[in-house]
């Protein structure tokens, strides 16, 4: 059971505990790869960069560097990540090792299984009235 969202007038707050339970739910069914769906994003967009600096990473998953940074080093700490920097460059170079490579590949399997489930749960209608709402509210 996710949070409630019941127990509030606050739609902000609803926005918050919901994105929370969505992200609880991925990481639940990501749990196998041994990666969250928020490590796996980053993970993804490496390798969609084929490596990639910091400066690029962090506006390709709109983070600010610092937080990157955190959320980076536990997946070099478990050698899911090289950093290739150049002596004299001042931005690192990420790369995926052969291992990271393998473990996006598993969490990719299980974010598709888990993309499909989310789906399935919410039924055809209700996923696009999510994604009308979700494009709408980009724009506030």
């Amino acid at each position: 059971m996710g949070k409630p969202i019941d127990n509030t007038t606050c739609h902000c707050l609803k926005m918050r505990r919901s994105a929370g339970n969505v992200i609880d739910f991925y990481d639940r069914m990501l749990k196998p790869s041994g990666v969250t769906v928020r490590q796996y994003s980053l993970l993804y967009e490496i390798s969609a960069h084929n490596g990639c600096s910091v400066s690029v990473l962090a506006k390709a998953t709109e983070l600010d560097r610092s937080t990157l940074a955190r959320s980076l080093r536990p997946l070099m700490k478990q050698g899911f990540i090289a950093d290739d920097k150049k002596p004299g460059s001042r931005d690192s170079r990420l790369e995926l090792t052969e291992l990271g490579r393998e473990v996006e590949k598993r969490a990719g399997e299980l974010w598709k299984e888990a993309q499909a489930a989310f789906e399935r749960k919410l039924g055809a209608d209700r996923v696009k009235a999510l994604e009308d709402a979700l494009l709408f509210l980009q724009d506030l």
